[in-house]
């Protein structure tokens, strides 16, 4: 019996530590969004950028990423705001053309392509 109360104890002990701690929530597309790698392509309002690379800003609203884009048209950067509401738009594009507000429904992450330069499998 006093096996059963160590162990319920224990149990008990393990959630309330869990309650306890701190975790960030966004929703899965802004998840997604925070998680882009270098050579990631996205779809942006009908445009495919590569992302070249990202840099992480922390401040007082949550941490803000500027990932920076190369597209035919030139180069460009994103700016995803991670807070935790997430009620405002996730992002801003800047672009040679200007400054373009981006919400969720604007960006797709695309497919990696398939590196086939000295694969010996592929033929064209």
């Amino acid at each position: 019996m006093t096996l059963h109360r160590s162990l319920l104890r224990s149990v008990l002990q393990l959630l309330r530590i869990w309650c306890a701690v701190d975790r960030v929530r966004v929703s899965p597309t802004a998840g997604r969004l925070l998680r882009l790698r270098a050579d990631d392509r996205v779809l942006i309002v009908d445009d495919v950028f590569t992302v070249v690379s990202r840099q992480s800003i922390a401040s007082r609203d949550g941490i803000q990423l500027v990932y920076q884009l190369e597209s035919a048209d030139g180069a460009a950067d994103l700016e995803v705001t991670s807070d935790s509401s997430w009620t405002r738009h996730p992002g801003e594009l800047r672009t040679k053309n200007g400054t373009t507000t981006i919400y969720e429904d604007d960006i797709v992450e695309l497919q990696r392509s398939v590196e086939t330069v000295g694969n010996p499998h592929c033929h064209d």
